[in-house]
């Protein structure tokens, strides 16, 4: 119901304006040249006809016999959007250039009683001007008896009515034996014609006709004939108007005038049929009316005024029924507007009950819902209560874990430390040992920080406040890392007060000190080669400020907010911490009462501010507590953190070889001292370095790590066995996540194996001697069976037994179809062919060595002597003939070579098969 409704108030709308709806109603405007009784008369005729369209209106400009006006009123009706144009042109010349722009634009134009010089128009309707003038000429011989000897009063020089009237009057008058005295221009207006009638008149006294091209000139001809006594002069005009010309000959100051046709109700019947693309003709030309003289003038008047009667009533029903109308539409309006106002009434009615109901329905519906969600609040809170102790339980299980790791730590880092320092290792073990003493003292780092942070939250961490020179003790600090900060090529610098100038405040060193180290630390560990770190200290009477500022790497926008949160790691793909450092941080800042900000642009580097209250404790206070100091940044500590052992590379040619890629560097060199003895090791810190070393090495084995900066081990992974120098590797994937979609992603991937971390030596070992033998294997696949009478049986012919489906198969059939392509070439080099197979020397050979076991050199030797052996076989060539075609240089080097790889020459092979 409630749609109904509005859909019911929409059509009633709809209906009411569909009342007041009024089709288009079209813009005719006309442009008339002069103002006169005859158009005078065409207007009122227009105006007639365009009552009965109320589809239309109309507009009528006069330009008063200027053609610059004229030219102003067409560009008023097109800039005013009027739909067409009927234009009388004044003069053609003149008016020519606006009516092609128009005719052009597409709006219509309809040309009448005058023309112009193209043919750009829509329509045109015009008088016969030429017969007009005949007529007249007809009329005066007859008047005169055929002795006519006239002058003509002209219309507008350049006007085509004039010039047609002219042409006719005068052929004809010429050829029925009249005389064509002169003809002068009266440009259609009586004040013009009076003075050249008078001219003509005193050249032209045996003057006994006066042609005048309209009523008014010829009025005003007869005027001057009147004042000069010559009544025997005959005077016709054209054009006709009732009050003008009829009324002339009607009361004798003119002989006779010509009907012009107006025909006002035709030009607007016209351009409503052009409008509505209704049938129309374009060129109308009206049929020459008779004379009007003494005979017929009066009855022409007396018509004239009866239709000025009936039009005037008309007029008056018309206005009477417009007012009906009117009222009528306002009464409809009126009505419709009542019933849509009961209608809507009802509505609101309706509706205000409706909501009523509905909102008695949503009381109790919220009352539900608000029991409901007490009863959900109270269940989320008991569930908090119980995260919240599960959280305090795994915490403080986690916390006594640390605190029991700790004495088997030290009982660890002791013996380690010790076994480090001996002097009776080898090198290999000592290498060992550092890399354990050195993560051990990682270790035993971690288990104090998130000791300390369960105290912070535990509201149990103390602040041990000292006198100390922070000038001093900052100096102190950053010397422990200029070490490791000139040995990774970073410009490190200190922008504090002089040395001597002393910075005296109290506060807990050891805490302090931690903080500085994070950050530093951090910044190390971000700034790449070439980069800078600057630290910054500066003091007044109410406070501290240190800033650590780096050019590193930089910390997103969408990290920056929570990297002081606790475990959180802005890098969640490739973490390089435990992500508590820089929360316990800030507990040691916010303990001393001050504040620790950041402020980064991703790849722009990032700047630590670290803000302390200046405060001060007894002296006695600061030597009590001095000794007790634990140094933060000491050298160990900064060793543990950023040392770098050293290792000792050694290359023998005769092992194969295994990159190793890891982030970790004492992953990469634990690994390295592990498989030494047995294998040549390559290193690389992130997948991008492990890709390229991949490509130049071609190595028979690569061990991977899964997180890795730049490029992690499963793009890595990828990439290696999608690139055919190196697809056939096997890689082994390391991993400290045993989940099983990880795994299947490394698989995805390529990968051949994978090994957890910790993961055991012997494991490892294992793991990597059986990949490497199981690709031995499947490199057999690529050989075929021994030849027959061969004395080296370790080096088999390659056959075509090899795997499909594989980018393996696929480049060895790429090789295997050049070479028998170059066969014959003695001059085919290896070069030549890793060129065209897009490899370079050392990687085509390792490529070719670890499919087939075979060397270029010998495997293209090995395929030659096979094809040797099966065109001796199976065809009457000659030695020579077969050699050559093998590529051998000689037949001498073919039959050497052949002996050492079956046994016997090519001419044991013939006689044999000959018998």
């Amino acid at each position: 119901m409630h749609r109904i409704l509005p859909l019911a108030l929409c059509l009633l709308l709809l209906s009411g304006l569909s009342g007041c709806h009024r089709d288009k109603v079209y813009r005719i405007g006309i442009s008339q040249c002069s103002q006169d009784d005859w158009r005078t008369k065409m207007n009122d005729e227009i105006n007639r006809e365009i009552m009965l369209h109320k589809d239309a209106v109309v507009e009528i400009r006069l330009a008063d016999d200027s053609s610059a006006r004229q030219i102003d009123d067409i560009r008023y009706f097109v800039q005013n959007g009027f739909d067409i144009l009927i234009v009388s042109p004044n003069e053609a010349a003149a008016l020519t250039p606006v009516i092609d722009e128009v005719y052009k634009a597409g709006i219509p134009v309809v040309i009448f009683d005058r023309n112009i010089n193209s043919r750009s128009y829509t329509a045109r309707i015009g008088a016969d001007d030429e017969g007009t003038g005949r007529a007249a000429a007809r009329y005066a011989m007859h008047l005169l008896g055929g002795k006519a000897r006239a002058i003509e009063i002209s219309g507008l020089r350049g006007s085509t009515p004039a010039a047609a009237r002219h042409r006719g009057f005068v052929r004809e008058l010429e050829s029925a034996g009249g005389t064509l005295l002169a003809s002068a221009p009266g440009n259609w207006n009586k004040e013009d014609a009076v003075p050249v009638v008078d001219s003509l008149l005193s050249i032209h006294p045996e003057t006994n006709l006066i042609y005048a091209h309209n009523d008014r000139m010829a009025i005003g001809a007869s005027e001057v004939a009147r004042r000069l006594g010559r009544d025997d002069i005959k005077i016709i005009g054209i054009d006709a108007a009732p009050d003008i010309g009829i009324r002339a000959v009607a009361d004798g100051i003119i002989d006779a005038t010509f009907l012009y046709p107006t025909e006002g109700h035709r030009l607007v019947r016209t351009a409503l049929a052009i409008l509505k693309h209704e049938p129309y003709e374009r060129e109308t030309i009206l049929p020459v009316s008779s004379a009007v003289d003494r005979s017929n003038a009066d009855i022409l008047l007396r018509q004239n005024e009866m239709l000025k009667e009936e039009t005037r009533k008309i007029e008056l029903l018309k206005t009477r029924i417009d007012l009906f109308q009117a009222e009528y539409s306002a009464q409809k309006s009126l009505l419709y507007a009542g019933i849509a106002i009961i209608l809507l009434l009802c509505g609101v009615g309706f509706l205000l009950l409706r909501a009523w109901w509905q909102h008695s329905r949503h009381q109790k519906e919220l009352m539900q819902q608000n029991r409901l969600l007490e009863e959900e609040r109270d269940k989320q809170k008991r569930l908090n209560e119980q995260l919240e102790n599960a959280t305090q339980s795994k915490l403080m299980f986690f916390t006594n874990v640390s605190h029991d790791l700790r004495t088997p730590l030290t009982l660890i880092s002791e013996p380690v430390a010790q076994l480090a320092a001996a002097d009776n290792l080898t090198p290999q073990q000592h290498t060992l040992m550092k890399i354990a003493e050195k993560n051990v003292r990682i270790l035993r780092r971690l288990i104090d920080q998130i000791l300390d942070f369960r105290k912070y939250e535990n509201g149990k961490l103390e602040v041990h406040r000292l006198e100390v020179d922070f000038n001093q003790c900052i100096r102190e600090w950053m010397e422990s890392f200029h070490a490791v900060a000139c040995k990774r090529g970073i410009k490190l610098e200190l922008e504090a007060p002089a040395a001597g100038q002393s910075l005296p405040l109290a506060v807990d060193v050891e805490k302090i000190e931690r903080v500085f180290f994070n950050l530093l630390s951090n910044a190390l560990k971000y700034t790449p080669r070439n980069g800078s770190i600057t630290v910054r200290c500066r003091c007044d009477a109410r406070q501290l400020t240190f800033e650590v500022a780096d050019t590193g790497e930089g910390i997103s926008e969408h990290d920056i907010g929570n990297i002081f949160d606790r475990f959180y790691q802005a890098d969640r793909i490739h973490p390089r911490g435990s992500g508590i450092g820089l929360s316990l941080a800030k507990a040691f800042v916010e303990l001393h009462g001050g504040t620790i900000s950041v402020e980064s642009q991703l790849h722009k580097g990032a700047r630590f501010t670290v803000t302390l209250p200046v405060r001060h404790v007894a002296p006695a206070t600061t030597e009590t507590g001095a000794e007790d100091v634990d140094s933060a940044t000491g050298q160990h500590n900064v060793e543990a953190e950023f040392e770098t052992i050293d290792d000792h590379t050694s290359f023998d040619a005769d092992k194969p070889i295994i990159l190793v890629i890891d982030d970790n560097r004492d992953i990469r060199l634990l690994i390295k001292e592990l498989m030494s003895a047995d294998y040549n090791i390559l290193t690389a810190s992130n997948g991008r370095e492990g890709v390229r070393l991949a490509a130049r090495y071609v190595p028979d084995l690569v061990i991977c790590d899964v997180m890795m900066p730049v490029m992690d081990g499963l793009e890595c992974c990828r990439r290696i066995k999608n690139v055919l120098s190196t697809s056939h590797i096997p890689v082994l994937m390391l991993t400290a996540c045993s989940m099983d979609e990880q795994r299947a992603q490394g698989y995805d991937s390529g990968a051949d194996g994978y090994l957890s971390k910790p993961f055991s030596s012997a494991v490892l070992k294992s793991r990597c001697a059986s990949l490497i033998a199981n690709r031995k294997r499947i490199r057999e696949l690529w050989s075929s069976s021994l030849p027959a009478g061969g004395r080296k049986q370790e080096r088999p012919t390659p056959g075509p037994n090899a795997p499909a489906g594989d980018p393996d198969n696929e480049f060895y059939n790429r090789f295997l179809a050049l070479f028998q392509e170059e066969m014959g070439n003695a001059n085919l080099s290896i070069d030549s062919i890793a060129a065209r197979m897009g490899l370079e020397r050392s990687q085509f050979y390792r490529k070719i060595k670890s499919l087939t076991n075979y060397a270029p050199v010998e495997l293209i030797r090995l395929l030659r002597l096979q094809r040797g052996r099966t065109l001796l076989t199976t065809t009457d060539k000659s030695i020579s003939e077969i050699a050559y075609e093998t590529g051998f240089s000689a037949p001498s080097y073919f039959t050497k070579c052949y002996r050492d790889v079956y046994g016997e020459t090519p001419t044991d092979v013939r006689n044999r098969v000959a018998k």
